[in-house]
């Protein structure tokens, strides 16, 4: 990352993408019988993304107490806008949109896992002709 807000913006987009999945597969799981093997296979990538989010969360808490300390103390390092307005690298929505579009292949079709691949697609291509057309008009 290139600074804190950037570090924010990352961790928090992450955090709101592994939520998206486990609410995918909390309602995927939902609809399928007991005894189903899918729902063992279901259970423990539920599990998997439920430790990735506590991870996560711990690291935008520390981030987040860091960019306190830099906002308390005057740092010109301190980001100046919420995370929402920061605007992310064009390689960082680039690299996101390559794999949302793996997923995309990977994923059987009408599944949770597709239809949150492609929605990731549609927004990370918008994300990336905003970012493309803000950069070549400060070019």
């Amino acid at each position: 990352m290139t600074n804190s807000g950037d570090a924010l913006r990352a961790t928090s987009d992450a955090l709101l993408s592994d939520l998206d999945a486990l609410q995918a597969l909390e309602q995927e799981k939902r609809a399928i019988q007991p005894g189903d093997p899918q729902l063992v296979r279901i259970a423990a990538r539920i599990e998997q993304l439920a430790s990735r989010v506590l991870g996560t969360s711990i690291e935008q808490y520390r981030l987040t107490e860091s960019v306190q300390q830099l906002v308390e103390t005057g740092s010109p390092d301190a980001p100046d806008t919420a995370i929402e307005d920061t605007r992310r690298e064009m390689r960082v929505i680039l690299a996101d949109w390559r794999d949302a579009e793996r997923r995309a292949e990977l994923a059987q079709a009408g599944s949770p896992e597709a239809l949150a691949a492609a929605s990731d697609i549609d927004r990370l291509r918008l994300e990336y002709r905003e970012a493309f057309q803000e950069a070549r008009r400060r070019d």
